[in-house]
């Protein structure tokens, strides 16, 4: 059975996904997991497509191991613990087409290339609370039963791999250097003779993206969220709003703001910038006024005058990276990196102590008052600091050690 992720729209612009066979039928439980669980909790459609990738996955193990899960629970038979650790080893296998699962599985299984381990536990636990949805269900219900299911699930969760902490430790190795970051807005200059797009009005678009991402710090998806009536040209701001689900969205894959929306100022060049995008080059695109989304795609066809999509985006970057091989690490939130970056610089330089820091840096970037993530993305200024404060120290030990040699002589 080949299964597969729909996507689609209702007309209030609520997104949904479902999990369909090669019929396009939804497959009962994995719907009823989503609507009830998922959909019901107020999760995001991102965190419900991954969702139901990993138990895409499950039903492939089911189909390599030939046993089939919902009977199974039906006669009240739990996972075992040698199946739960071929599900373990399973979930390191990159999703490939179920017809040719069965002759590939083996080899896919010897090859280096896995999935990480963030997906490897994600897809645990994903399937963990699916396999407790679907006993609580369909198991029969007793005392003991409740327990066995109970001690299946920690087991599969037990399972996980170990989460890698580097991305929570390490945050400051995620940065471009300030040469290759000027290097890449010269490059993105309209009219540049190495810009990697030809369209002029394009470049404008593009080399905007760029500018408002690094001054601002705001993720892609509140880039590509951003309406003409978000911006005050009088007050010079910038509003990042939350709009889930929103129905004047025409794309499928709706770019989301993550954190809490907010007020940003913005400087008087980059107001400038806008007004004349949104004037000489955004009206100029045939359709773009049916779209209040400031940037849209200008290439002809039919999605031109639509608001820039994900991929699109995406494939404003690909063009970048491979203009130069100095920017091939250049994504977005790299960019967003180094604003935390430039904002520590620039509030140790006017003196501002660490809690008000912490509470503007905060603000700016829509995280909430007792969020951790303000400390976390300061790190590689720490650690800069800190490395100036330990030479300072091994030169002072240093200097007091010579100054007695030299006493002693």
């Amino acid at each position: 059975m080949q299964l597969s992720i729909r996507r689609f729209t209702s007309s209030s612009g609520e997104r949904f996904a479902v999990l369909i066979d090669d019929s396009g039928m939804p497959l009962f439980y994995p719907t009823l997991f989503v609507t009830c669980e998922m959909r019901g909790a107020g999760l995001a459609i991102h965190t419900i497509i991954n969702s139901l990738t990993a138990i895409k996955v499950l039903y492939a193990w089911q189909a390599y191991q030939g046993i089939e899960l919902e009977s199974r629970l039906e006669q009240g038979e739990l996972l075992l613990p040698h199946e739960i650790h071929s599900l373990r080893d399973f979930m390191q296998i990159p999703l490939i087409p179920a017809q040719q699962l069965a002759t590939n599985v083996q080899v896919i299984r010897h090859k280096v290339r896995v999935v990480g381990s963030e997906s490897q536990y994600s897809r645990l636990s994903v399937i963990a609370d699916y396999l407790k949805f679907l006993a609580d269900r369909l198991h029969p219900r007793t005392e003991v039963s409740s327990k066995s299911i109970e001690k299946m699930v920690q087991v599969i969760k037990d399972n996980r791999p170990k989460k890698d902490t580097r991305s929570q430790t390490d945050r400051e190795d995620n940065y471009l250097d300030v040469e290759v970051l000027e290097a890449i807005t010269e490059a993105l200059q309209p009219g540049a003779e190495n810009n990697p797009v030809a369209d002029y009005a394009v470049q404008v678009r593009n080399a905007l993206m760029f500018v408002i991402l690094r001054v601002t710090g705001m993720r892609r998806g509140e880039l590509l969220n951003l309406r003409i009536e978000d911006f005050s040209f009088n007050k010079r701001t910038v509003k990042v709003v939350r709009r889930p689900d929103s129905r004047f969205d025409p794309r499928n894959y709706q770019p989301l703001a993550k954190t809490l929306g907010r007020t940003i100022p913005l400087s008087v060049d980059v107001t400038d910038a806008v007004e004349i995008y949104i004037r000489d080059y955004r009206a100029k695109v045939p359709r773009s006024n049916k779209s209040g989304y400031l940037f849209v795609t200008h290439k002809a066809g039919p999605s031109q005058g639509q608001p820039l999509s994900n991929s699109g985006f995406g494939k404003f970057l690909t063009q970048l990276a491979a203009s130069a091989s100095e920017f091939r690490g250049v994504h977005a939130h790299a960019l967003r990196h180094h604003w935390n970056y430039e904002f520590s610089i620039l509030m140790d330089k006017n003196g501002v102590p660490p809690e008000k820091e912490e509470q503007m840096r905060a603000k700016l970037l829509g995280w909430s008052k007792t969020s951790k993530m303000p400390a976390l993305y300061n790190r590689r200024h720490i650690t800069e600091q800190a490395g100036i404060a330990v030479v300072e120290m091994q030169e002072k030990i240093l200097g007091k050690n010579k100054s007695k040699r030299e006493g002693d002589v």
